[in-house]
């Protein structure tokens, strides 16, 4: 993975190398649109991971609605984005990109976090920053106040992430 061609981010963030696109735009209706499924899968990425304290029967729902969920995302979003080189951010997400950004426009990004899942966030955001890297652009956006109230969702994701990225290292 060529994550030493991203960018820093001034937060806590990890590296990662998932299914990811980019789609310019700028209707604030399209990004409304947008942020109706990603509260969902905030909400699943956010949940703790350690079932261990449920019962057997609630295991077995949890499955089974896990697999209903992965059905319809796989109808709803059935062609992932490559798998691109990622820092992702509290705030913030940096990404390689073939093609330059202007700074200043928005755009939404699809990112599926768990591979191969078809869990996909729609991230509408900001391009902050574009700049030249060997193999095209390293692009840093932020989604501002998008988030606003799955914000602490995102936040546990990323905290998370971020402890798993160190335990490896160590």
């Amino acid at each position: 993975m060529s994550t030493s061609l991203l960018l820093p981010l001034d937060t806590v963030s990890f590296d990662a190398e998932l299914p990811l696109a980019y789609q310019p735009q700028a209707d604030a209706q399209a990004m409304a649109q947008a942020l109706l499924g990603t509260r969902l899968a905030l909400s699943i990425l956010a949940s703790p991971a350690d079932s261990s304290e449920q019962a057997g029967t609630l295991q077995r729902l949890e499955a089974k609605l896990d697999l209903a969920l992965e059905l319809a995302l796989q109808q709803r979003y059935p062609q992932a984005g490559q798998p691109t080189p990622c820092r992702i951010g509290l705030e913030s997400l940096c990404w390689l990109h073939p093609v330059p950004l202007d700074t200043g426009s928005s755009g939404i990004v699809s990112l599926q976090p768990r591979m191969p899942s078809a869990l996909t966030l729609q991230l509408p955001l900001a391009i902050l920053q574009c700049q030249p890297a060997s193999h095209g652009y390293a692009i840093l956006a932020s989604w501002g106040t998008q988030l606003a109230d799955t914000q602490a969702d995102w936040e546990r994701w990323v905290f998370r992430r971020h402890r798993q990225a160190i335990g490896r290292k160590a």
